[in-house]
Parts: C-alpha cells; sequence; structure tokens
C-alpha cells in the first residue's frame, strides 16, 4: 500500500513538474462497458457438485496521464466494477501504446496493473470484503483526428482478485473465499 501511494504521489508530482517545466501533453481515456465469463462454484446445496453460471457485470474507468511520445502515453487508471457479490475501486498504473494505422483510425494497445479496494461496497453484518491485484491487457481501436477527441473500442482481459470473511456457520470457526474474476471485458470509451 505504501508503495502504491508513494508511486501515485511521485507520478503526480512529475507529471505537474512537467506540465510546467516542458509543456506536455495530458491524455484522458474514459470508457465503460461490461465484463464477461463464467464462474465455477461449489454448491453447498447440491452435494459436492460444482455449479457453473455465467457472469455479467458493469465496469467504468479513466485513464489519466501525459504523452511520452507520439505514441506512448503513461498514467493512472480509476476504475468502478460492479461484480454480482462485490463492488471493487481498482487503481492501477497503466500505458496506452499506439500500434498501427491509418490517420483517423488506430489500433491501440492497453496495460492496467495495480489493485482494487472494496471502499464503496457494503457488506452484510459480520461479513468483510477486500480488494486484491488486478491486471488487465488488452487492445482496441481509436477512431477520430489525431490531437482531437476520439471514440474508442477495447477488448481486454480483465483479473481480479478479491477475500472475502463470511459469518461462520455453526461447525465452523472461520469462513472466507479467496475469489479470482476472470473476466472478457467490452469497453466503450472516449480519449482525448
Amino acid at each position: 500500500m505504501k508503495k502504491i501511494a508513494y508511486f501515485l504521489l511521485l507520478l503526480v508530482s512529475s507529471v505537474s513538474y512537467g506540465q510546467t517545466a516542458r509543456g506536455v501533453r495530458f491524455v484522458n481515456h474514459t470508457e465503460f462497458g461490461g465484463l464477461f465469463g463464467r464462474v465455477k462454484y461449489q454448491n453447498p446445496y447440491a452435494g459436492n457438485g460444482d455449479q457453473v453460471d455465467s457472469k455479467t457485470s458493469l465496469t467504468v474507468q479513466t485513464f489519466n496521464g501525459v504523452q511520452i511520445n507520439r505514441k506512448l502515453s503513461a498514467g493512472v487508471t480509476l476504475g468502478m466494477d460492479w461484480y454480482k457479490t462485490a463492488l471493487l475501486n481498482p487503481i492501477a498504473g497503466g500505458v496506452r501504446y499506439d500500434l498501427l494505422g491509418r490517420k483517423n483510425v488506430q489500433l491501440f494497445g492497453t496495460v492496467d496493473a495495480g489493485y482494487a479496494f472494496a471502499w464503496f461496497h457494503d457488506d452484510p453484518d459480520g461479513a468483510d470484503t477486500k480488494g486484491g491485484l488486478m491486471v488487465n491487457p488488452g487492445v482496441g481501436m481509436k477512431v477520430g483526428k489525431p490531437g482531437v477527441a476520439a471514440f474508442t473500442i477495447a477488448l481486454t482481459y480483465k483479473r481480479q482478485e478479491a477475500h472475502v470473511t463470511k459469518v461462520p456457520l455453526w461447525d465452523q470457526k472461520e469462513r472466507f473465499e479467496d475469489r479470482v474474476y476472470n473476466r472478457l471485458a467490452l469497453r466503450l470509451g472516449i480519449s482525448f
């Protein structure tokens, strides 16, 4: 946690210094979309059998950073992911890189890695949800003139960890779940 806070402080101070000293260009990429996946879990009411369900969740994120060169930008990604039983807020370091394309259409790569918190999640009495590590690589397409706002569509893989402490049942001393959300994310957004 201290390392993440130190990294964010260092990034913000370098961005503010860079904008006054060298005229660095600010970049914003805001997206919303869905997280899609299949989940396999044990169902205690069905004997020892596993159950598999399709899950769809809502995701929103914003990337704010600086343009390092013509193709590369780096910054911080803030988001909110609404899973069925958890509301997680990832904070990550991220990069966006323009891979190829013509003047008005660009293919770009994206990578975000960080940690999610459960700041806005409300647990029932006796339960405690904590976030965990997150990684989100992918590709996308940007449509718009260079240097002005562009519409984006991105397809990424999102891996998000979480730890949930639950109320123990009558024969247990402790009860918890270590969850790993593996999702395919499809997002629409705007970039400038």
